[in-house]
């Protein structure tokens, strides 16, 4: 009998092969999106995605990329200097992280130091770049071109030195990552003329702990000379540790001025770093690397097929979908070994184990996304299960990195990972170890005999009803831990939990406790509020003020917006709202280059006017996402913005974590073919479709009109048709009236008797 799974991977495999014949989708991606300020910096580290333009795989372990900053990202377009070309990058991070291991080809002899580093950096002109999927290539002004690939566990480059008598240099630095790195752990020798190994320890990235990564290097041939540095010295002999220590090799070019080399990279260890480069790239043809990097590409954009739009739309359709596909990374090597959350070997075999959630960004979006177009969700889903019975919590990560929980950003967003990847369509993997977990961190110890506190903040929110002002963002917290409990209550209801299932949906509804004067406001210990709150107050609110996290109850809209005055005064604070739609984090207006406000507009659904919803996503998808390097709102976290972004072009929009009630909107192409995971087609056809027609006057749903502004996933699961009638004129009627309206969820009025 053929698993859930290997169904899923035979369609994987289905799209592969059609792909290999179909259209190359890969000319519709600029991997410079995302690189250059898009939005003004609201002190986030927000003004551009943080998007690294290098070579990626996707879910690879290595991003091979040019770094011209330590920032987030480790590259801006507007500066025109290159410090190295490192192996590891978080795409779209706020934070600065990983850039391990960078290289750097240099002209003639050299002989460096780490304190020489910095003064090798290489400048260049973006017109002698080029990237796309899976491959990045730059002619610095040295004129040496250095040429990038990759598969899921390696990175291949191709270096061109001038031609003509002389010499070039690779310089390797083992203490070049973007954070710094350790003493103890990082360090590179010789494991033969050509070949290099180490590894390098670094960590403290939004967070405090350390990670490790190993790597194997290998030439095409070996060098006229090499060498060791640590700190500002030489080293004799064939290896050296320490926070700043590196390696180089000189070649003659006069007759071959091409060098190549190959890099395996694991967390486990040297070995399997050897291991993973032999198992996938044995040999040294680049054109075949870059070939197959390319073609797994074509075939994960091949996941959403659109037709028509203007060559501009389908490139940042496209670069979005690329992006939202990049993370999180494969972790475990290829045979399967992985470093688990309690520092010991694990085998994840026949998975993979990935790592790089997110899980405060990527439960909006991101991870919805992926549940419905990737195979490999229900692995990532069984990696946060892995990760939560290895680490000595008990309870799931917040913010992973590596193998460790980094603890970043708030709230228990993995509950929402789960649960809304489960109600999409990724339900192969251990679910009743994923409740388990998921109640380890919702319930205090001595009301849950294992783990320790994983919500700061959770006894005032047991025993008060809400997270006081005692604790740092405490009104966000409450917030986070409401959808949350919501998330938890539809996974165990799913599974057939009766009793819990009420008792965290009557929980979720503590948001209620925060409620006053029209706004979610933040409560002190004595239960008394502010004297004089302000909508557009950062106070008590994490990267977000009162004015947008008043939105934020997205599984009870209803009942939100009856408290607000109804729907009409909802509406009226939603349009004041978004007057303006990126005013940072500190506004009364909306901030969509940031996680909080991403639902907001679409909130027009639960108050009867899904055609202001359907008008204002298309104006925040045309101005504030563009094919330049500024064209996204802000830094992309893992793919969270771009994954709204293509949300918002097919018009459809997963809103509530844990339920699978997905919102409609409008799309911007005539043509959508959405391959789900499962191997199922959703087809879209809009004849009418273009920018200036975001309004939805009719639908049809195979064949039959369809009034509800939301349908639920179960309709799509199988296959389905969706039938759009679109025009530049609002129709107020469709799926205005309430029992048109998506659900909101209310709880019952009492605790279960058995969580009393």
């Amino acid at each position: 009998m053929r698993t859930a799974k290997s169904l899923a991977l035979i369609g994987l495999l289905a799209r592969l092969v059609f792909a290999a014949d179909a259209a190359d989708l890969t000319v519709y991606v600029n991997p410079f999106i995302g690189t250059g300020a898009g939005a003004p910096d609201a002190g986030l580290a927000n003004s551009s995605g943080n998007t690294p333009p290098g070579a990626a795989y996707p879910f690879g372990m290595v991003l091979w990329s040019p770094d011209t900053t330590t920032s987030a990202g480790g590259y801006r377009y507007a500066q025109n200097q290159i410090h190295g070309f490192s192996l590891t990058h978080f795409s779209g991070r706020g934070v600065a992280c990983y850039q391990d291991l960078p290289f750097l080809p240099v002209s003639g002899s050299a002989a460096p130091t780490a304190d020489q580093w910095p003064s090798y950096g290489a400048t260049f002109q973006h017109r002698n770049e080029i990237a796309s999927p899976g491959y990045y290539s730059v002619l610095l002004d040295s004129n040496i071109r250095m040429a990038l690939t990759v598969t899921r566990r390696t990175g291949m480059s191709r270096i061109e030195f001038p031609s003509g008598p002389g010499a070039g240099t690779v310089i390797v630095n083992a203490g070049g990552s973007a954070q710094g790195n350790r003493e103890e752990g990082t360090g590179i020798e010789f494991a033969g003329p050509r070949r290099l190994q180490g590894s390098i320890a670094s960590g403290d990235c939004g967070g405090f702990f350390t990670y490790r990564v190993f790597f194997a290097i290998e030439f095409d041939r070996p060098p006229a000379a090499s060498g060791l540095w640590k700190d500002g010295s030489g080293v004799t002999g064939l290896s050296v540790s320490g926070a700043h220590t590196g390696a180089w090799l000189t070649f003659d070019t006069t007759s071959t001025p091409l060098v190549q080399a190959k890099v395996g990279l694991s967390y486990t260890s040297v070995a399997e770093a050897w291991n993973n480069l032999e198992a996938e790239n044995s040999g040294w043809d680049f054109d075949s690397v870059r070939a197959a990097a390319a073609g797994a590409w074509n075939a994960r954009l091949h996941s959403i097929e659109v037709s028509g739009g203007t060559p501009d739309q389908k490139t940042v359709f496209y670069t979005a979908l690329y992006h939202a596909f990049v993370d999180p990374s494969t972790f475990s090597d290829a045979d399967g070994a992985y470093l688990g959350f309690d520092n010991l070997p694990h085998s994840a075999a026949p998975r993979d184990q990935y790592s790089g959630f997110a899980e405060w960004d990527m439960y909006r979006t991101q991870m919805p996304l992926m549940a419905l177009l990737a195979p490999e969700a229900s692995d990532m889903m069984q990696s946060l299960v892995n990760d939560a019975a290895q680490d000595p919590s008990g309870g799931l990560p917040r913010w992973e990195h590596a193998n460790t929980n980094s603890g970043g950003m708030i709230g228990d967003s993995g509950d929402a990972i789960l649960a809304g990847a489960y109600a999409l369509g990724a339900r192969g993997f251990d679910t009743a170890s994923a409740l388990a977990a998921m109640e380890r961190g919702a319930r205090l110890p001595d009301t849950l005999s294992a783990g320790q506190v994983v919500r700061p903040g959770l006894r005032e929110y047991e025993t008060l009803g809400y997270v006081s002002t005692a604790q740092p963002d405490s009104a966000s917290l409450t917030l986070e831990y409401a959808t949350d409990d919501f998330a938890i209550s539809q996974f165990a209801a799913a599974l057939g939990y009766a009793d819990k299932a009420a008792f965290y949906a009557h929980r979720a509804q503590n948001w209620r406790n925060l409620f006053s004067n029209g706004y979610i406001i933040p409560r002190n210990p004595d239960g008394t509020f502010p004297a004089n709150p302000h909508a557009w107050s950062g106070d008590g609110f994490c990267e977000g003020s009162m004015a947008q996290y008043s939105f934020m109850v997205p599984f009870n809209m209803h009942e939100l917006f009856a408290r607000m005055g109804g729907s009409a005064a909802a509406i009226r604070r939603l349009d004041h709202h978004f007057t303006l739609l990126n005013d940072g984090s500190w506004s009364e207006y909306a901030f969509m280059g940031n996680e909080p406000s991403l639902k907001a507009p679409w909130a027009y659904h639960f108050a009867g006017a899904p055609y202001r919803s359907q008008e204002l996503v298309r104006r925040i998808l045309s101005t504030l996402y563009g094919n330049s390097p500024g064209g996204m709102p802000g830094n992309d976290d893992l793919g969270t913005m771009s994954s709204w972004a293509v949300f918002a072009a097919i018009g459809l929009y997963p809103h509530t974590p844990g339920s699978d009630a997905i919102l409609i909107g409008s799309p911007l192409f005539p043509s959508v073919k959405i391959h789900l995971a499962g191997g199922a087609t959703v087809e879209i056809a809009a004849p009418a479709a273009r920018e200036s027609h975001p309004y939805v006057t009719a639908l049809k749903l195979n064949g039959v009109p369809y009034s509800s502004s939301w349908i639920p996933f179960s309709l799509l699961e199988k296959g389905a048709r969706l039938e759009f009638s679109l025009s530049g004129t609002p129709n107020p009627e469709w799926g205005a009236k309430p029992q048109w309206q998506p659900p909101s969820f209310n709880a019952v009025s009492t605790i279960p008797r058995a969580f009393q």
